[in-house]
């Protein structure tokens, strides 16, 4: 089972940078949004855990995801569904689907009569190390959630889809084609 084991250093010099940008008072806290600042923090250290978590079995936190990602799906998903469920670009998508691909974890393939789409499935080795990788994920959801109990756990939960939901409307404003995209992204700049 993978384990974390940082050195002291590695341990105290986190908890250094911790302090040192999230200080009351400090001129490189984010003024405007802090908790902003927190939640970039909080996916970094999750990215990188998760890095040093799946890389016995070959992974990156990113690919895990994906991988992971695909499970979920009742039939094999086409590129573009795996990319909203995602949440990433249909770009950065299609790029780490290759690189899977070519370590025999996914599989793309077509269907006649559904035009161009590409669909990804796991293969029997992809099964695999999702499953090998499992008690990576145990490891980091304790560690996460550690000292949390299942009441605040369900009301971060809450708190977070509301934020992404948030974003995501925040995001289809920015990205309204016209006057309307660009008057959103001049009055949200206006109010800072």
């Amino acid at each position: 089972m993978a384990q974390l084991r940082p050195t002291r250093s590695d341990g105290d010099a986190l908890a250094e940078r911790h302090r040192a940008c999230c200080a009351e008072g400090d001129p490189r806290r984010w003024k405007n949004a802090p908790l902003a600042q927190r939640v970039f923090i909080l996916h970094n250290l999750i990215m990188r855990t998760a890095d040093r978590l799946v890389e016995p079995h070959g992974l990156t936190s990113s690919r895990w995801l994906l991988l992971g990602a695909l499970e979920q799906f009742e039939s094999p998903p086409t590129l573009s569904e795996l990319s909203g469920n995602a949440l990433l670009s249909l770009q950065n998508v299609s790029r780490m689907v290759a690189s899977l691909e070519a370590d025999g974890l996914v599989e793309r393939y077509t269907l006649a009569g559904r035009g161009r789409s590409v669909f990804v499935r796991l293969t029997a080795r992809g099964v695999r190390t999702l499953e090998e990788a499992e008690s990576a994920a145990v490891v980091f959801a304790r560690g996460l959630l550690a000292g949390l109990d299942a009441p605040t756990v369900d009301d971060t939960e809450r708190r977070l889809e509301r934020l992404i939901t948030n974003l995501e409307g925040l995001e289809r404003r920015l990205e309204s084609p016209g006057e309307g995209g660009r008057a959103e992204r001049e009055s949200e700049l206006e109010q800072r």
